[in-house]
């Protein structure tokens, strides 16, 4: 990640491989939020967050691992990030998950009054989601809201247009929103860029159901999404993780050998 004399209190940065990521809590990225908020001259100002999902494809994407080193910061989204880091030695407290983070933002009462811009999904669940967030955060009002699937061009006019932004909320899967953190960024450079996720947006709109409360802290999740989207997430999750602890096992054996 970026280290920046401006940058204040630097977040904890460990790195899985090349893979960067956090040590910031739930609560630890509402204050670091906080802190940009309040001082606009601090950059990097983009959030990222990394699962197991986001790792494999960084791990042979040199572009999307770029994009990730030169945010702030990478939250630790996915237990298997956290597993996987106790496994190698690192301390990680738990995890941050981004779904979890931004409905704590949303019910934080420290957080001042934010202009924000909200982009990913479609164009329908993105204002549905902005109207959501608008009916129960009283400190956050969604400006403009768009798709996940415009090009460069159309984001930048969007958020031309919308004025002074504190906040810009992303939510289109990997690798594009990881890019464009760092398109909306020199676009609205005093605002905050966060990667809050589709799913998270989906969820506002009510397109998407959470999964239950007793399988997030046994970071089983995916079984949900799995169930609920068996077309589209059964080879994320039953490719993906299998692949994602072959290279955990790569890097302790190289580690160690």
């Amino acid at each position: 990640m970026v280290n920046n004399s401006n940058m204040c209190s630097a977040p904890a940065t460990f790195h899985l491989g090349l893979v960067p990521c956090s040590t910031h809590t739930v609560s630890a990225l509402l204050s670091e939020i906080r802190l940009l908020l309040a001082n606009r001259a601090i950059a990097p100002r983009t959030i990222a967050c990394v699962n197991a999902h986001i790792y494999n494809l960084a791990v042979r994407d040199q572009s999307l691992l770029g994009h990730l080193n030169a945010a702030r910061l990478v939250a630790a989204d996915g237990m298997s990030i956290v597993w996987a880091a106790r496994w190698l030695g690192i301390p990680v407290r738990e995890r941050c998950n981004m779904t979890e983070a931004f409905h704590a933002f949303v019910a934080d009462p420290a957080t001042p009054p934010t202009r924000a811009a909200l982009l990913g999904c479609l164009p329908s669940e993105a204002a549905s989601a902005a109207a959501r967030i608008e009916a129960v955060c009283r400190h956050c009002r969604i400006v403009v809201s768009g798709g996940g699937y415009s090009d460069d061009a159309e984001y930048r006019r969007l958020l031309r247009g919308a004025g002074d932004l504190d906040l810009v909320l992303l939510g289109m899967g990997t690798p594009k929103t990881e890019r464009l953190l760092s398109v909306v960024a020199e676009t609205c450079p005093q605002a905050v860029v966060w990667h809050i996720g589709g799913g998270t947006i989906q969820f506002y709109a009510g397109t998407l159901k959470e999964s239950p409360p007793w399988l997030k802290p046994r970071g089983m999740q995916w079984l949900h999404r799995i169930y609920l989207e068996p077309r589209r997430m059964w080879r994320r999750y039953l490719v993906g993780n299998p692949l994602f602890v072959y290279y955990i096992l790569r890097q302790r054996l190289s580690r160690h050998g």
